[in-house]
């Protein structure tokens, strides 16, 4: 039986048009006809790898390894869906063997890097990341994982700098973005961590980590009502976020909305009941309100949870 001519091509133009189920369908039907096509299954590994089907894009991958070995980047997309299953060995092997085959594989030492960073093999990390760099100056994602690894190591303003070089390549970067509004709040310098952390919640506005990183960021500027929006954002999208119903408490408390305030941290201990904190911050929020009956019993939780916090 002959495949028609330009199946692949027919397919991978519906893959890149979007039509993702529709190439899929194709691609399956033009393996059965031609199994020694590898970029077939290759991209039938990319769009299972795509929709986080980790172990059936391993299979698919594999496939195509097996029909060219030496392929870079077959080796380079094989180990990314090993780590996407957390099996770090199989990983790391495959990036190796990818650069290997082509030692100016950016993907490959970047991933190996990345890799490396979340081992905590520093120095390893720092040198796969380098290596990428050389070969491709402006990888957005090498400057953003060289700038995670100098935070690590509490290098604050050189983390900064790959973040900053990371956007001058992608200035939509909502990672780059976020990372380095974190660092100039880890520095204290919260005025200019709003910036970079608005725009990254506008990019992705149902993110509710950003708009946690946002509101804290707001209230130490001060601009308390601004906090409190972005709390209610985050919350919006994680109700179950302790930390958030906290900071909402804690900003409605600046705003002197003891009411709100109240509402905001009995909700914070129906989530976590054995925190001393929060029923602290609740007990001060009734006696403000003047429910000072009600505040001297959260007050009592309190210190009996943490003895020997202060009163």
């Amino acid at each position: 039986m002959v495949a028609p001519t330009g199946t692949f091509q027919a397919a991978l133009r519906l893959f890149e048009n979007g039509q993702v189920a529709e190439a899929q369908r194709r691609l399956t039907e033009f393996v059965l006809i031609e199994p020694q096509n590898a970029e077939a299954w290759n991209l039938l590994g990319v769009i299972e790898f795509q929709k986080s089907n980790f172990a059936d894009a391993v299979k698919l991958f594999r496939k195509a390894v097996q029909i060219n070995e030496r392929s870079a980047k077959y080796l380079t997309n094989l180990g990314s869906a090993w780590n996407g299953q957390d099996d770090t060995r199989e990983a790391t092997e495959c990036f190796e063997r990818a650069i290997e085959s082509d030692p100016r594989c950016v993907e490959a030492r970047t991933y190996l890097g990345i890799l490396h960073l979340q081992q905590g093999r520093l120095d390893e990390a720092q040198a796969a990341l380098q290596a990428a760099l050389i070969d491709a100056p402006k990888s957005a994602l090498a400057r953003l994982n060289l700038g995670n690894l100098f935070r690590e190591q509490g290098q604050f303003d050189q983390a900064a700098e790959q973040y900053e070089f990371s956007l001058s390549t992608d200035p939509d970067y909502a990672e780059a973005l976020l990372n380095l509004g974190v660092v100039r709040s880890e520095q204290g310098r919260f005025a200019d961590a709003v910036p970079h952390l608005r725009r990254a919640a506008k990019l992705r506005p149902r993110a509710a980590a950003i708009h946690l990183d946002l509101a804290a960021a707001l209230r130490e500027t001060g601009d308390h009502a601004g906090a409190v929006q972005s709390y209610q954002r985050a919350l919006s999208f994680q109700a179950s976020s302790f930390d958030g119903w906290m900071g909402l408490g804690q900003s409605n408390v600046d705003l002197e909305r003891w009411g709100d305030a109240i509402s905001s941290f009995q909700k914070a201990i129906s989530l976590q009941p054995s925190s001393a904190e929060a029923h602290q911050q609740l007990g001060k929020a009734l006696q403000s309100s003047g429910q000072a009956e009600e505040a001297v019993r959260h007050f009592a939780v309190a210190k009996m949870l943490a003895p020997k916090s202060p009163a």
